[in-house]
């Protein structure tokens, strides 16, 4: 299974501290409108941190019961045990990948991460893409690491939000030709793409996913045109750089008429005034070179 495309890693919206299902309902109707390939609900664009089990059990049922669309179900979890509930929750609701980052707060060796997701991957329901980000996890996966582990039968691919432009390219030369290697950082989806990605998991789609998308259809056949869509593309990074992230997100979304919601989970805070305005005209910017 070869993961190709645009996938949506979704905000969750809330309101009143409570999941937004109908919010949820919107943004998905959106995003199949805008034709992603697929979503990705509970990423870190998901606050799945914040959530409880039962929660996030929540958000997937809504998002699997909404949408046609194929669902790449986020089981990051402090302990496995809790990342193969919600893996085999997602799958009985009929997802059909798993994204699974490191446990986070301890640091651990390349064969600890080797260990730990050998062991979940042989007791997993769904076949798993690791998730290397670690800004947030403290852990990574380097080439040699992603290369034994790509020859586990139910891992199949990985998305790097590491920012690393020298190690992903020697992944992609690393593991199998099946081996799905997905770009997770909205700033080098064109680098990424030119260099073997498959495909990406970008925050960005969920406020504007005709520009990543409209980058991978024409990377191939027109490069000026895709150049000058990433150039459009960062003033979508930027926002998403304001505040503590999904905060500029979702407060761009709310003006754009979508469901960011009216909160993101402690710890993180809502934007300030001088970053609300920060982003109103980030987004004058983007309509402005429409």
């Amino acid at each position: 299974m070869k993961l190709k495309g645009i996938y949506c890693p979704m905000i969750t919206p809330f309101k009143n501290g409570e999941i937004d299902q109908e919010g949820l309902e919107k943004n998905i109707a959106f995003l199949e409108k805008e034709e992603v390939t697929g979503l990705v609900p509970l990423g870190s664009a998901g606050e799945f941190s914040g959530l409880s089990i039962k929660e996030r059990k929540e958000v997937i049922k809504t998002v699997m019961d909404t949408t046609s669309l194929p669902v790449i179900a986020g089981a990051t979890s402090m302990r496995m045990e809790e990342a193969l509930e919600i893996i085999a929750y997602s799958a009985d609701m009929g997802a059909e990948v798993a994204l699974v980052a490191p446990p986070y707060y301890f640091r651990t060796s390349q064969e600890g991460l080797f260990s730990y997701y050998s062991n979940l991957s042989s007791h997993s329901m769904l076949p798993i893409i690791l998730y290397n980000i670690p800004v947030f996890t403290g852990n990574q996966f380097l080439p040699p690491l992603v290369k034994r582990l790509s020859e586990l039968d139910n891992i199949i691919g990985i998305k790097d939000t590491s920012g690393d432009m020298k190690k992903f390219p020697e992944i992609v030369n690393l593991v199998p030709e099946d081996f799905s290697c997905i770009i997770g950082a909205d700033h080098l989806l064109l680098p990424a793409l030119v260099t073997g990605a498959s495909g990406a998991i970008l925050g960005s789609s969920n406020l504007v996913p005709e520009l990543p998308v409209e980058i991978y259809r024409a990377w191939e056949s027109d490069i000026d045109r895709a150049a000058g869509l990433q150039k459009l593309l960062m003033n979508i990074v930027r926002i998403m750089d304001t505040g503590t992230f999904p905060a500029g997100l979702k407060y761009a979304m709310n003006v754009l008429g979508l469901a960011g919601g009216d909160d993101v989970k402690a710890p993180l805070l809502n934007l300030t005034s001088e970053e609300k305005d920060i982003v109103d005209r980030l987004l004058k910017k983007m309509e402005a070179k429409k």
